[in-house]
């Protein structure tokens, strides 16, 4: 082999392979939080073949029903979560990863009005809340850049005045995208 086909092979090997790997993704996903619903939108970053780093915006909004009271309530947290990927077949067509990591963000009680008084169980004040989450993601590729997504996350807010503990489970579409 000449000198230059080297070259070239070396040259033309790295672009190849970098064309060929994903790198970060985005996903936007909506469904059922808690006694609500909600959404989210994801940015993900692939450490290796199996781990990837997520940052996650979601929103949530729901009414809390206490006898004849009914108090509406949002939230809106940041997360940032570790996933591995512990299952997937047909060249990574279907993938079935486990994550888990922090969330903190801002629950808004009542539209902001703290007139709840009558229900002994809530402050009836908006605040910063704080915790943790566990996440279970299904991915499925549908064509070169794009997947559909199924996922449930399991968010402990540990401030929070409507529950500890609150599901997110949706539906969604994920990009790809050729770095």
């Amino acid at each position: 082999m000449k000198p230059q086909a080297y070259f070239l092979i070396l040259f033309l090997f790295p672009v190849l392979a970098q064309s060929q790997s994903y790198s970060n993704t985005v996903s936007v996903n909506a469904g059922i939080f808690g006694e609500g619903y909600g959404g989210e939108i994801t940015y993900n970053t692939n450490l290796s073949q199996i781990t990837f780093t997520q940052i996650g915006l979601d929103v949530s909004m729901a009414t809390f029903n206490f006898e004849k009271t009914s108090v509406p309530y949002s939230s809106f947290t940041v997360s940032y979560s570790y996933f591995l990927t512990v299952y997937s077949r047909n060249r990574k067509m279907q993938s079935l990863s486990i994550g888990g990591g922090g969330i903190a963000g801002y629950e808004l009680v009542n539209n902001g009005n703290g007139d709840i008084s009558n229900i002994v169980s809530l402050d009836g004040n908006s605040k910063f809340i704080y915790g943790g989450m566990a996440t279970i993601d299904l991915d499925i590729i549908v064509s070169e850049h794009i997947s559909f997504v199924v996922k449930s996350s399991q968010f402990y807010h540990v401030n929070s005045d409507f529950g500890k503990f609150t599901n997110f489970s949706g539906v969604g579409l994920r990009y790809y995208f050729n770095l």
